[in-house]
């Protein structure tokens, strides 16, 4: 089982990666495309390159291509998944138990909202995804994970905020918040903002649901 990194092409400093790992140890690390220019900023060699490399430098592309130890897998442009897709799908293969993807918010909203989509089919296969930038961690409860947990020692995310991923959300319950719900239904086209904005309260909060997929979204600003 492996703990996996990925970096894509999104808004991501080499400052942000070199803190965020620093306390981690990651098995696997992925660098997608653009990302690569980040991983190399931070010193961080990774296992996988994915991507079709159309961001990408050529120079620093042959760097890693002459090393042995580094797997380049390469793609056609037209093809039917994104290189972040193709990042998660290899993660997935590779039989991870977690999966910490930066670097998949920024300026294009198509991406950003593909990438927290991309929550799912990890989650399907029940692995703990996540999306993390500077001020967002991004998860998602549903399919075999129904229950999380989340600390307030030590919390770097002030708000915490339930979105309604599926049609319908049933049974959810949340302890410890200064909101709580006790076996409550989100439906997307209704209730979609009640659970926005909430914040730990007590030492330690849950947030269980029944049925349904319910993104998490912890946020510091």
């Amino acid at each position: 089982m492996n703990n996996t990194l990925i970096l894509t092409g999104g808004d991501l400093r080499p400052e942000f990666v070199k803190e965020y790992i620093k306390d981690k140890k990651f098995d696997i690390i992925i660098a997608v495309d653009g990302g690569l220019a980040v991983a190399d900023k931070a010193n961080v060699k990774p296992d996988y390159i994915v991507g079709d490399f159309d961001t990408v430098n050529s120079i620093l592309l042959y760097k890693y291509e002459k090393m042995e130890e580094v797997k380049i897998l390469r793609y056609k442009p037209e093809k039917d998944a994104t290189d972040t897709g193709l990042a998660i799908q290899k993660a997935i293969e590779e039989n991870s138990f977690s999966i910490h993807i930066l670097g998949a918010m920024g300026t294009r909203f198509d991406h950003t909202i593909s990438n927290i989509l991309l929550l799912q089919p990890a989650s399907e296969a029940g692995i703990d995804a996540m999306i993390v930038n500077e001020n967002n961690r991004i998860r998602l409860l549903g399919y075999k994970r129904k229950k999380i947990t989340l600390t307030k020692k030590n919390n770097n995310y002030k708000y915490v905020s339930l979105i309604p991923l599926s049609e319908k959300v049933t049974g959810i319950t949340t302890k410890g918040m200064k909101y709580n719900i006790s076996n409550y239904d989100f439906y997307i086209d209704k209730e979609i903002s009640m659970g926005v904005s909430n914040e730990i309260e007590d030492e330690v909060a849950e947030i269980t649901i029944m049925s349904g997929k319910l993104l998490l979204v912890e946020s510091n600003d």
